[in-house]
């Protein structure tokens, strides 16, 4: 009731299963074609039935360099460094001080805008990097926010204390069409405007 992998251990010898429970779920897995499925993935097919698109999240995962990933003759591998290399360089230059607001000052507040695992994913991304000794250096003087819920309290305590001419806003989203996510972008659009507005009148 474990399994080995990347020196990884996953013990499922605490849940609520047994080795009969395991070979019924893999007999529903082959049922169901999971492998079938997997495979049709990692050959760039469009199984996104709603958009219908490829869904190649090895393709985010995998080194720079490593074998073409092709989607409509794309290599994925090669669009997502692309992305991954100027995301890179635009972090560089705020950190750096390089990319200033637009206001001229340095930008040292960041609010993060999403929703799901637009959300969860980056904030537990910070809170595990919180107690690494480079990374908490990295961040020294620099304040991450989230806003994830469209209550007009959460937006207060996302940006109670901040100024909109050192506030850097990122919109995390897939598609740029989640309702929340929206009002939450246009919302915080209002109040960097109207802040900047203010400092400057």
């Amino acid at each position: 009731m474990s399994v080995l992998a990347e020196d990884m251990l996953f013990d499922f010898s605490r849940q609520n299963a047994t080795a009969e429970t395991k070979e019924l779920l893999l007999s529903l897995a082959r049922a169901a074609d999971v492998e079938g499925r997997r495979n049709a993935m990692f050959a760039g097919e469009k199984i996104n039935t709603t958009e219908n698109r490829a869904v190649f999240h090895p393709a985010l995962r995998a080194p720079k360099g490593s074998a073409p990933m092709l989607v409509d003759g794309v290599d994925m591998v090669a669009e997502v460094h692309t992305v991954l290399d100027a995301m890179a360089d635009f972090s560089d230059r705020v950190r750096s001080g390089a990319w200033l607001g637009s206001t001229g000052k340095p930008l040292t507040t960041v609010v993060a805008v999403g929703i799901g695992g637009s959300y969860l994913g980056p904030e537990f991304l910070c809170e595990a990097l919180k107690t690494d000794p480079a990374a908490s250096a990295a961040a020294e003087g620099r304040t991450l926010r989230f806003l994830a819920n469209v209550d007009p309290v959460d937006f207060k305590r996302a940006t109670a204390g901040l100024d909109p001419e050192t506030t850097l806003v990122v919109i995390v989203s897939k598609t740029f069409t989640t309702a929340e996510t929206m009002l939450n972008a246009r919302t915080i659009r209002k109040w960097l405007t109207d802040g900047i507005e203010a400092d400057n009148e």
